[in-house]
């Protein structure tokens, strides 16, 4: 055999593979519409919908565009399908999607007690089955502005007065079935202590606005909040003396309106 005659072959064979390259094996299926799992080509089980113009022939070109004149994709190659599968199947939220009308906690921002009820399971923030209410209470110790009006002359056991007059913020939220109403409302309260105490010590006003925001926290998170807002500022104030009493019997504090 001779150089030509060796070229020659060389030549043939590349054109051949090049052809090759581009030519489908068997039937072409749209994406999505074969068993899983399955391959478009011998040896697998899909359903057939849209074939090449030789089908199942060693050789058959592959049809003219992606699509060959139908609106689905036509997948001739295993890695067609496996551009497919790699896409997200996780839906994406749409402009058309239903707002969310439940709360969350980052949404119950500011100072004040915030009771949160759902009537329904509208969403997975809301309360799970058995509780009534989600509560959040966010008092500071700003809200308890003391100002001394007896001054500590120093003598006897204990002395001086302060006073603070606060307007503690309450609210109410309901949702059902995406409707939401909210009532809101404050409690006004005057709460008193010594400015030096026989057993507790010195009580300056920073010590004491942070005694009344741990006082009123603690009864606002055991208020009920379906009460008219009068009768529960009446029974705030009632338990926020009892609390003061109850956990700092020797500090001599009084609540009044």
């Amino acid at each position: 055999m001779n150089a030509r005659t060796v070229l020659l072959l060389v030549v043939v064979i590349s054109v051949w593979t090049l052809a090759a390259c581009n030519w489908t094996i068997g039937d072409c299926y749209p994406v999505g519409e074969r068993t899983s799992g399955a391959g478009a080509g011998p040896g697998s089980e899909p359903r057939p919908v849209y074939t090449s113009a030789a089908s199942g022939d060693y050789g058959a070109e592959p049809p003219d565009g992606p699509n060959d004149g139908s609106e689905r994709k036509i997948a001739c190659n295993e890695w067609e399908l496996e551009d497919e599968e790699e896409e997200d199947p996780r839906p994406t939220n749409s402009p058309e999607s239903p707002r969310d009308e439940c709360f969350g906690v980052g949404d119950l921002a500011g100072d004040g007690a915030t009771s949160w009820g759902c009537s329904d399971a509208c969403s997975s923030k809301c309360p799970p089955p058995g509780m009534a209410s989600f509560l959040y209470v966010n008092f500071e110790p700003s809200d308890f502005p003391f100002v001394t009006t007896v001054q500590d002359d120093g003598r006897g056991k204990a002395g001086g007065y302060q006073v603070a007059k606060a307007n503690l913020k309450f609210t109410y939220t309901v949702v059902q079935r995406g409707a939401r109403s909210t009532t809101e409302w404050y409690c006004p309260l005057t709460i008193q202590m010594p400015l030096r105490t026989e057993f507790m010590g010195k009580i300056d006003p920073i010590r004491a606005a942070t005694l009344s925001e741990e006082i009123t926290e603690d009864v606002a998170n055991r208020m009920d909040y379906n009460l008219p807002p009068g009768i529960f500022c009446h029974r705030f104030r009632l338990d926020v003396e009892a609390t003061f009493k109850f956990r700092y019997p020797l500090l001599g504090s009084s609540v009044k309106q």
